[in-house]
C-alpha cells in the first residue's frame, strides 16, 4: 500500500513518522520545505507534487489547519480530486465543517475516488504516541480497507456513519474543549485572587466532579510551568468553535456558551495569543481582572 501524507505540522509530522516506523513507504508534502527535509531524514520520501501523488498513491492523508487549505488541496486545479485516479482512497484528518466533507465526497464520487473524513483528538501527545481518537465518516468498506493504517495512528478508532459524521462529532468535542478551557482559566484566576494554592486546587479538583482531561492537561503541562508553547494553538480552537456555532445555526440550536467562548477567543487573538497553546486563555482572564 503506497501512502502519502499532506501536512507535516505539529500533528501530521508525528503521525506520518509513525507510519514510516511501522514499515510503510510514505511520501510527505508540506508548505515548509524544512519539514519535508526533516521527514526525509527519518525515512520518508519527498519530492512529488500533489498532482503526481494523486496519480500514483493508494492512500493519501491530509492534516491541514484551515478549511480553505483543505478545499484547495482537494478541489483546486492542482488538487487531489482533479487528478486522482480511480479507487484512490483519501482521508482527511483536519477539523472542518461536515458540509465541506460532503462537498468533497460528492466530487470524489464522480471520479470513483473514495473519501473518509477522519478528524482526530488527543493532541501532539497522542499523535506522537499513536494513541489518538479517530472519528471516521464514510463507507464502511473503505474504512475496513484502511483500518490497519488507522490502528497505527490511533488507540480509539471509530466508524461513526456517513461522510460528515466524523466532523460533526469532532466539532462537539471541540465545543466542550473550549468550554472546559474557559472554565479552567476562570476558576484558576479566581483561585489566585482568593489566595488558594493552585497545586492543592488541582489535586482536589482532580478527585472531584470537576475533574477533566482539559483540567489536567492545562494545569499540569502549561499553567503550572508557565509555558504556553502550543500543543494545540488557541487560534485553531477559535476556528473550530466558529464552525461549531455555524453547525448549531444549521440545526437551529442555541449554544449560549459557544457564543461566549468565541467572543473570548476573539479577544485572545486580538491580544496576540493566537499562536500560543489554548490553555493561554488564562492570560487573557488574568489581564481582565488586574
Amino acid at each position: 500500500m503506497k501512502l502519502a501524507f499532506i501536512g507535516l505540522g505539529n500533528m501530521g509530522f508525528p503521525m506520518s513518522r509513525n507510519l514510516v516506523n511501522a514499515g510503510y513507504s510514505v511520501y510527505g508534502v508540506n508548505r515548509s520545505k524544512q519539514r519535508e527535509n526533516e521527514f526525509e531524514k527519518i525515512g520518508g520520501f519527498v519530492g512529488k507534487t500533489i498532482k503526481e501523488l494523486a496519480n500514483e498513491m493508494d492512500v493519501i492523508m491530509t492534516c491541514l489547519p484551515l478549511p480553505s487549505d483543505v478545499e484547495d488541496v482537494y478541489l483546486g486545479e492542482e488538487g487531489l480530486i482533479t487528478h486522482g485516479r480511480e479507487n484512490l482512497v483519501l482521508i482527511d484528518f483536519s477539523t472542518v465543517s461536515p458540509n465541506l466533507n460532503k462537498k468533497i465526497n460528492n466530487k470524489a464520487k464522480v471520479k470513483k475516488i473514495e473519501f473518509l473524513d477522519a478528524p482526530i483528538s488527543g493532541g501532539t501527545i497522542g499523535a506522537n504516541a499513536g494513541t489518538l481518537s479517530i472519528m471516521v465518516g464514510g463507507e464502511k468498506t473503505t474504512f475496513d480497507k484502511v483500518l490497519p493504517v488507522f490502528d497505527i495512528l490511533g488507540e480509539n478508532v471509530y466508524h461513526v456513519g456517513d461522510v460528515g459524521s466524523g466532523s460533526s462529532i469532532k466539532l462537539l468535542n471541540q465545543y466542550m474543549v473550549s468550554v472546559h478551557s474557559q472554565a479552567v482559566s476562570e476558576a484558576f484566576v479566581l483561585a489566585e485572587k482568593a489566595g488558594i494554592n493552585l497545586e492543592l486546587l488541582h489535586e482536589i479538583l482532580s478527585v472531584s466532579y470537576a475533574q477533566s482531561k482539559i483540567l489536567t492537561r492545562h494545569y499540569t503541562d502549561f499553567i503550572s510551568v508557565n509555558n504556553y508553547q502550543p500543543g494545540f494553538e488557541l487560534g485553531l480552537l477559535h476556528k473550530d468553535v466558529t464552525i461549531v456555532n455555524e453547525m448549531a445555526e444549521t440545526y437551529n440550536v442555541d449554544l449560549a456558551l459557544g457564543d461566549k467562548v468565541v467572543t473570548q477567543l476573539s479577544e485572545a487573538l486580538e491580544a496576540g495569543l493566537g499562536k500560543e497553546d489554548m490553555s493561554a486563555m488564562i492570560k487573557l482572564v488574568r489581564e481582565k481582572v488586574k
